[in-house]
């Protein structure tokens, strides 16, 4: 038998931010009803999602959208993380997922795969990012003055929350040779972070050997 309705994605409408309709199928002068996502999940307003670029039925007869383009900041990082939400058959916000976000704040782990509801990916206050960075120094002759490498270093590592659980940074210089600098969480705080890139000193050398650090990272 034929389907009685058609769920369609339209994840341009709104400006990129996306919606869901449901059409009927069969019947003369059949329309479509918006779901009007929009004003019951107040966070797609803030970023063109493209909400309906996915669709997949849920065993309680509804079914899940996606926006995976949807963005959020959080200080001045801006993570493209995505989000999704379940539905019910008559297009009713049921639950929001954040499919990539494992955890909330405080360290608590959620069921990703059993569609946890979660308020946000980056949880306020706090505005966790758990991201381990490693960053690839240039330390050979080539580079001078050196102090503004060290500015640029501390001007980069200002942007990010930095702290246990958060945002953890390594360095690693080169030059002819590779030098480890700090590894990550050798240095959890901000302050202890940025006090170790104004003492960094150059390795110096007459050779940059580039692709070794980057395969070493």
């Amino acid at each position: 038998s034929c389907p009685s309705r058609l769920l369609v994605g339209a994840p341009w409408d709104g400006n990129g931010q996306g919606d869901v309709y449901k059409c009927g199928v069969g019947l003369r002068n059949s329309s479509c009803a918006k779901a009007n996502l929009g004003a019951a999940a107040p966070w797609l307003r803030s970023s063109a999602g493209h909400l309906g670029m996915t669709l997949v039925d849920s065993k309680d007869g509804g079914f899940v959208a996606c926006a995976p383009l949807w963005s959020q900041e959080c200080g001045t990082s801006v993570f493209s993380s995505g989000r999704c939400v379940r539905l019910n058959e008559e297009l009713q916000l049921m639950g929001t997922i954040a499919p990539t976000a494992q955890r909330e704040w405080g360290g608590t782990y959620w069921d990703v795969l059993g569609c946890a509801t979660l308020v946000s990916p980056c949880p306020l206050p706090g505005c966790s990012t758990y991201m381990d960075i490693i960053l690839v120094l240039d330390g050979s002759n080539s580079i001078y003055p050196w102090e503004e490498v060290q500015a640029f270093l501390g001007n980069i590592l200002g942007r990010f929350f930095i702290g246990p659980g958060q945002t953890q940074v390594g360095v690693l210089q080169y030059g002819e040779r590779l030098v480890q600098e700090w590894a990550l969480g050798q240095h959890p705080t901000a302050q202890r972070l940025l006090e170790a890139a104004r003492n960094l000193t150059r390795q110096e050398g007459r050779e940059t050997r580039t692709a070794m650090a980057i395969r070493q990272a």
